[in-house]
């Protein structure tokens, strides 16, 4: 039987994906791994393997399309909507079971049980979280997974049936316009959509693995205990005891948020997701993956100053969040743009380089937890807020604050390039 597993990456991180296909290939030498570039390079490169696959011109989407959704998603964005057509591709071409594994992952054991139920199921998911907690204590809020998907699709598995394939039919068409990260609508690249699968598919066709070592990550690390049993093998029990007793093997943990960088020199430190905390118990998994990329710092170093290509206009200003959001906003009304990577008179640049939206500055970095004097800003918001109010009255006022959810999505303000938005 043909098996892939595959992941995604900009070509920055095409050395940390190939760490992960020593991972697998350790455990999988009969399965075929693939790394799908979601990026170009502007000059001809060296040989980068053959299972290096450079996604545009492998993939089956029209010009138009791929210039689209190249600048109008940030590079997670991007990456995870090509991720059904990535399916489609290995299916094409006779695999009978196919994996999408993220590529900050690294598998530990035998991922038998996954091919074991890809037998009988035509799509296998983890959840975020595996065990029911009445009294939730993990720090990673569950109001944020259930904005961001019940599933985690840092992993996703599918059987090459006629189900499957009409799944990915439906997927890919939803992501061509809605794997954004908005939270507003409700969507979160590609893996809200998953929430939809149980509904679909029943029971007859979806597994869905409570396994406590498959895609374990950051957002799990509450529920989840490491430990060596006796013999050598990397176990995960419930650190809680508020669901019944059991252990897995680690099949594979997700390093989602870890700071590879610093890994290449032996420093395990995470530089997103920062409030989580970081249990003793997890050193046991850790250092290994750390130390895999120590011993192969030269295949991560050799691509990891590669700048995405999608990142910039063509004569090198950056793109930002909201120039692609507000990009998106003018094509949903049928004012569609070329080629929105241009430069120069009349071209969608020049329309916010008039209006003073070009910017050295990298506003996307900002956040509420890096920017300075947040309580302060905080106060004179909520004193201007109070101003409305004295100035609106009660009725007016409540009417006003409901009508801010027309405007909180980028989209939204095209009125502030184009006269005829409003």
């Amino acid at each position: 039987m043909k098996r892939a597993i595959f992941t995604i990456v900009a070509k920055n991180y095409i050395g940390l994906a190939q760490i992960l296909g020593q991972s697998v290939r350790h455990h999988h030498e009969e399965v075929d791994f693939f790394v799908f570039v979601a990026d170009e390079f502007d000059t001809q490169t060296e040989d980068l393997g053959e299972n290096v696959i450079i996604a545009k011109y492998t993939l089956e989407y029209s010009q138009q399309e791929w210039t689209d959704m190249s600048f109008k998603y940030d590079l997670t964005e991007f990456c995870t909507a090509i991720k059904p057509a990535c399916f489609q591709y290995l299916f094409a071409r006779q695999y009978q079971q196919a994996v999408y594994l993220d590529p900050d992952i690294y598998v530990f054991s035998s991922m038998t049980a996954v091919w074991d139920k890809l037998e009988d199921f035509d799509m296998v998911l983890t959840p975020q979280i595996a065990g029911m907690h009445v009294d939730y204590q993990g720090e990673h809020p569950e109001w944020a997974m259930n904005v961001n998907g019940i599933f985690n699709l840092g992993f996703c598995g599918m059987r090459n049936t006629e189900t499957a394939r009409t799944v990915l039919d439906w997927w890919r068409r939803r992501l061509l316009d809605n794997a954004f990260i908005d939270r507003s609508v409700g969507n979160f690249t590609d893996q809200k959509w998953m929430d939809w699968m149980p509904g679909f598919l029943g029971n007859d066709h979806l597994y869905v693995f409570h396994h406590l070592g498959m895609n374990m990550a950051p957002w799990n690390f509450f529920e989840r205990e490491l430990f060596i049993k006796e013999g050598g093998g990397i176990m995960v029990r419930y650190r809680t005891d508020d669901n019944p007793y059991r252990e897995d093997p680690l099949v594979f943990l997700h390093f989602a948020g870890y700071d590879y960088q610093k890994m290449k020199n032996g420093i395990i430190e995470r530089k997103r997701i920062e409030n989580l905390q970081e249990y003793e118990d997890l050193a046991i998994a850790t250092q290994i993956y750390c130390q895999s990329i120590v011993d192969n710092q030269a295949t991560f170093d050799r691509y990891i100053a590669n700048p995405y290509s999608y990142a910039t206009y063509d004569n090198g200003d950056r793109i930002a969040s909201f120039h692609r959001r507000l990009y998106h906003g003018m094509t949903e009304t049928n004012r569609h743009v070329a080629n929105p990577f241009a430069t120069g008179p009349r071209s969608f640049h020049s329309m916010l380089q008039g209006k003073g939206m070009v910017i050295a500055e990298n506003t996307d970095k900002l956040s509420q937890r890096n920017i300075s004097n947040i309580d302060k800003k905080r106060k004179q918001i909520g004193w201007l807020f109070s101003l409305l109010y004295k100035v609106m009255g009660y009725k007016r006022y409540t009417l006003f604050v409901k009508s801010l959810y027309n405007y909180c999505r980028p989209e939204l303000h095209t009125f502030l390039i184009h006269k005829d938005s409003h």
